[in-house]
This record gives structure tokens, C-alpha cells and sequence, in this order.
């Protein structure tokens, strides 16, 4: 469990009443396995659940009340982790809490202090919770991502740094290992990098290598999905069966397998109009997404369009590698003027030629 005060309940719903977490404890357990789990992976959560037993929930408290959590990205993860799970307990929590069970019956609960919330209130407090805790899962989804790019451009500068500092005269590879934290490394930056070692083992981590839309912010380039992590993912399904199937069949893996792992700027505009082409079976495959029946014509035509255009420039690259590789002229076996030719009385010689007149 990561939540067990009605403080820290009340840090993320400021109105509720309740008086024993002890009421909640169900609820709350099945939204940490059902809805947050997976998006942290069973690493990171896992280690998540063994830091909130290290802190103390009334200085976690505290600490978020005063700002000293940003400090700290443990306590920043948690709070994020603690608001999802929250709001997404109070989605399930609403309709069933309205319900009295006892013996001869179930009856309507209500309270003596607070007026009866009409159903109509109770659909609208439900639908907010669950958008409530969707944007409070992609503010995760975010944070981590941005702390994941942080670490992706702190190893490459260090390996700058190491090959720069260490002269390789035995053409060694210097020693890149990043493990074990620098002794000037920071504590905020070590739990950074231990919370995104730990994130990579979820499917939910931000970047795909096999896919060349690789994440969320590469679709949101092409495709408005209002930059939401969470559907991104859903949506893998489909961008590995598209890729796949249609643009590996179009281009060739061999292709695919280039444009995936190139720095070239040559590779770019051929790598736009296939991530497009993607977009577009994207948008007439697509389940996952809301989108009318004259979009998903309109981008059955566009995909035609697109996969020619693919193909057109496919085929002027190569014309132009062609042009650019012509092969060497045939050698002959003539001699110059500079030529000595054949020189006389060597050894094992048996003929004698006779110098040329001109």
C-alpha cells in the first residue's frame, strides 16, 4: 500500500469526511493493482511500496505541505502515484458507498449532517473523478519521461566526457558503465536514475525502439491525441500491426530496420512520409481513437497517396545512389610512356628484346 492517512487522503480530495482510511483500504488496494500498477511496472512499484514504508506519512505530509518533496523524486513519484490511485478509488467508490447491505435488505444511505446527493450529482462527481485521475496518470507518465530523457542525456555526456579525458592509445573502448553513481553525483540524480532503470521494465516506459513512431510526442507530431501518454500506449497494438504488415511490405525490412536506428539527415524526409503513411492506416484502423466514417475514407485515400509517394522517392534514392556509384573503368594491360617495359639479361631470361626505334 502507498496511502494509509486520512491526511494524505486529504491532500488530493480536501472535502472528504471519512474518518478511517480502514473504510477505504479495499478500494484503494485495487486501484494500486488494477490502475498503477502496470504503468509503473512491477519493479518500480514494487519499490515504490518498499520506500513508503521507509517514511514516516505524517513527515511525507509535512514535506508536501511545505514544497520539500520536489526535492526529493521518491516523494514526488509517490504523490503522483497517491493522486491516481485516489481519484481512481473515488470513481469506484461513489455508486457503492450510496448503498446500505444489511439483513433483510440494501438501502439507500444517508447522513443526518449532509443533504442526499442526487444521482444526477453522483454521475457528475463519478465522471470527474475518472478524468481527475486520467490527467493525474499522464502528469506521471510525464514526469517520468522527462526524468528517462534527463538520464538518456546525462550517460551520453558522460561517455563524451570519458573518451575525451582518457587518451585510448591501445584502441581499448573506455569504460562506459554508469551503475555505480560518481562520488559528485547528487542524491536527487541517483534516484532518478534508479526510478527510470527500474521504469524500463514497464510497457508503459516512453520509448519504443521497434516502432518508428517510437513515442507519444513523435504521434502528437502527426496526429493530435492531446499529448495523452496512456493512449499512446493503447495504441501500440495497432502501430506494430501496421508497421508490420503494410510498411514493411512497402518498403522492405530492410528499409524499416535502417530508418529505426539512422542519424543520417538524408534519412529524414523518406522516414516523415512513412511515419505519415502510418497515420494514416492509423486513423482507418484505429478503435481506440473517436474518429467519423469520412476521416477514416478520407485517410484510406491518403494512405494510397502516401505509400506511391513512398515508393517514388524510394526509387529516386536509389537512381541517385546509382549515379553516385558508377563503376571503375576497366584496367588495360598497355604501358605508358613512363613504363620501362621489359628490361634484358635478367636472370632465368631466355629471349632478348630488341629496343624500339621511336
Amino acid at each position: 500500500m502507498i496511502l494509509s492517512t486520512t491526511k494524505e487522503l486529504r491532500l488530493h480530495i480536501p472535502s472528504n469526511a471519512i474518518d478511517e482510511i480502514s473504510s477505504l483500504q479495499g478500494i484503494l488496494d485495487n486501484s494500486e493493482k488494477d490502475f498503477l500498477r502496470d504503468k509503473l511496472g512491477d519493479s518500480l512499484y514494487n519499490r515504490l511500496c518498499e520506500y513508503y514504508q521507509t517514511v514516516s506519512p505524517d513527515d511525507f505530509y509535512m514535506a508536501v505541505c511545505n514544497g520539500e518533496n520536489t526535492q526529493h523524486p521518491w516523494m514526488q513519484l509517490l504523490l503522483m502515484a497517491q493522486r491516481m490511485v485516489t481519484y481512481d478509488a473515488m470513481s469506484r467508490f461513489v455508486y457503492t458507498q450510496a448503498l446500505s447491505i444489511n439483513g433483510t435488505g440494501i438501502n439507500v444511505a444517508s447522513s443526518d449532517d449532509y443533504g442526499t446527493a442526487s444521482k444526477d450529482l453522483l454521475d457528475k462527481g463519478v465522471q470527474g473523478y475518472k478524468r481527475e485521475a486520467m490527467v493525474s496518470l499522464n502528469q506521471m507518465l510525464v514526469m517520468l519521461e522527462g526524468w528517462a530523457k534527463k538520464c538518456v542525456k546525462k550517460q551520453a555526456s558522460d561517455v563524451q566526457k570519458t573518451a575525451e579525458s582518457i587518451p585510448n592509445t591501445d584502441n581499448s573502448v573506455p569504460n562506459t558503465d554508469n551503475s555505480v553513481p560518481n562520488t559528485d553525483e547528487s542524491v536527487q540524480t541517483t534516484e532518478i536514475k534508479e526510478i527510470t532503470n527500474l521504469w524500463k521494465e514497464s510497457q508503459y516506459y516512453y520509448l519504443h525502439h521497434d516502432l518508428l513512431i517510437a513515442t507519444c510526442a513523435d504521434l502528437q507530431h502527426y496526429l493530435d491525441i492531446y499529448e495523452s501518454r496512456e493512449k499512446f500506449i493503447r495504441l501500440l497494438p495497432d502501430l506494430h500491426f501496421i508497421q508490420d504488415e503494410y510498411i514493411s511490405e512497402a518498403i522492405g525490412e530492410d528499409t524499416v530496420q535502417r530508418l529505426l536506428h539512422t542519424d543520417d539527415p538524408a534519412d529524414k524526409p523518406l522516414l516523415r512520409k512513412v511515419r505519415r503513411l502510418m497515420v494514416a492506416h492509423l486513423e482507418e484502423r484505429t478503435t481506440i481513437l473517436t474518429i467519423d466514417k469520412a476521416r477514416r475514407a478520407a485517410a484510406h485515400n491518403e494512405a494510397i497517396s502516401l505509400r506511391s509517394s513512398v515508393l517514388q522517392l524510394m526509387e529516386m534514392r536509389k537512381a541517385a545512389a546509382a549515379a553516385n556509384n558508377t563503376p571503375d573503368k576497366p584496367s588495360t594491360n598497355t604501358t605508358d610512356s613512363t613504363s620501362k617495359g621489359y628490361e634484358n639479361n635478367q636472370p632465368n631470361s631466355k629471349i632478348f628484346v630488341s629496343p624500339l626505334l621511336y
